[in-house]
């Protein structure tokens, strides 16, 4: 105890010096961490989340782009493909399940996306209030999305057009909250989910090249479409999931007169999704499904499993450049320490000599420079699990809006101790040579100068 209480002292009679040894020590080895922590949550985000999904189609451009925007809600679309090819896809008696996704509008950064109930299931998603969408403008909201933007069941908002930065609000239609999602930890969490008809309604007649409009409803063209209004409704709406008593009746039936003919007046040409995601696919049925996609014009199917791989080959080089200047960091620390104890043990060489005058071992004097670099070394790592946890959470806030998938830096892995013993080693590393110096102090010579 009392070679500790020496050590502490000397330790604190330098503060400085000390304290840079720890802070670069602890910069050095919190880098590693938060490294670790990001690369540990982005796995298993990326495995929850793409575990089930077998194969995407979606328009025809970077493959890689297509499986980060329809699978993992990352990245911008690569474009929109017509709905018809899901309604024929679902003729497909091989095909046991396709989930229909439609994207391109957002409210407060946080996407809208156009889809089922089999979207819900697909991510174990469950209920936490209320119910799910049934119904054009109707949005079941994920947890997060609640508890950051403030809504509950029975609010209303206006979405807009873009993911990112709103190019055009959607000012004559309001959406209306009727169920919140419970915190999955998937890609759920951060979205907000609508019926794909609402993604149709929300778009009709805004883009300039569009080949429909919104305008009165003629009588000739309700008639020419009602046949591929119906089948289509028939095919996307979502499966009724509970009887929504809560309802205002009298609101709804109004609402549904107006959305019907919105919907009967586009043309099925014009009514898009984004991309189709088929789970648990496999076999002869999975390369019937890629075959047909990829010889459409326009139109590509992709399996996600080795866009991921390759990605995860393409980000390794730059993870090993940081973690090696983390390491780089970290020797720098231990030359820190090291010349610390070396300076500290220069102005002490009167003090050790009577230490030794008055009875100390060789052993003691070389244990209390040791338990030097042993605390300096503890107390760096310390201030590290702080920096890096602390460094995480911040980082996750960021992370989680630009890649709709919680990060936070209150979960400790067991690797992290790990980096105790790695801290423990360089604070001995450090001390040795000027403990092994202060061990063969010659008291007669240094005391007669």
């Amino acid at each position: 105890m009392n070679i500790l209480r020496l050590s502490w002292k000397n330790i604190i009679s330098k503060p400085l010096p000390s304290l840079l040894s720890m802070l670069l020590l602890a910069v050095g080895l919190s880098t590693a961490i938060i490294l670790q922590l990001t690369e540990h949550q982005l796995t298993e985000n990326i495995n929850n989340t793409g575990k089930d999904v077998k194969l995407v189609i979606g328009a025809k451009g970077s493959r890689l782009q297509l499986v980060l925007s329809g699978v993992f809600q990352i990245d911008n679309p690569t474009g929109n493909i017509n709905y018809g090819f899901y309604s024929l896809m679902k003729r497909n008696k091989m095909i046991k399940e396709m989930i229909p996704v439609s994207m391109g509008d957002s409210y407060k950064r946080k996407r809208i996306v156009g889809t089922n109930h089999d979207y819900i299931r697909l991510f174990s998603g469950k209920l936490k209030e209320g119910v799910l969408f049934e119904k054009p403008l109707e949005a079941t909201i994920g947890n997060v999305v609640a508890s950051e933007l403030g809504l509950k069941v029975g609010d209303e908002f206006v979405g807009g057009h873009g993911m990112e930065e709103v190019l055009h609000s959607h000012d004559e239609y309001k959406y209306k909250v009727v169920g919140v999602l419970e915190r999955s930890g998937s890609v759920l969490d951060n979205l907000i989910l609508t019926p794909v008809q609402t993604v149709w309604i929300m778009h009709a007649g805004h883009n300039d090249d569009s080949e429909y409009t919104l305008e009165g409803t003629e009588e000739a063209a309700h008639d020419e479409h009602e046949h591929a209004h119906e089948e289509i409704l028939e095919d996307s709406l979502p499966q009724k999931y509970e009887e929504h008593n809560h309802h205002d009746h009298n609101h709804h039936e109004h609402a549904e007169v107006n959305l019907e003919e919105l919907l009967a007046n586009i043309d099925p040409k014009d009514r898009e999704i984004t991309a189709i995601l088929f789970p648990n696919l496999s076999g002869n049925a999975k390369i019937g499904v890629l075959n047909n996609a990829n010889n459409q014009p326009n139109m590509m199917a992709v399996d996600p499993a080795p866009e991921i791989a390759l990605l995860k080959n393409k980000l390794t080089p730059f993870v090993s450049i940081i973690i090696a200047i983390s390491w780089f960091i970290t020797i720098i620390a231990m030359f820190s320490v090291f010349i610390g104890l070396l300076n500290s043990l220069r102005g002490r060489k009167y003090e050790i000599a009577l230490m030794r005058v008055l009875g100390a071992s060789k052993a003691k004097v070389l244990a209390s420079i040791l338990f030097e670099g042993i605390i300096l070394s503890v107390l760096g790592y310390l201030l590290c699990l702080v920096l890096s946890h602390a460094g995480m959470e911040l980082i996750g806030s960021w992370m989680q809006n630009e890649y709709q998938y919680e990060f936070t830096g209150w979960i400790f892995l067991n690797s992290e101790l790990t980096y105790l013993l790695v801290a423990i080693a360089i604070g001995l590393v450090s001390a040795l040579i000027p403990a092994y110096k202060a061990y063969n102090t010659d008291i007669s010579e240094t005391l007669s100068k």
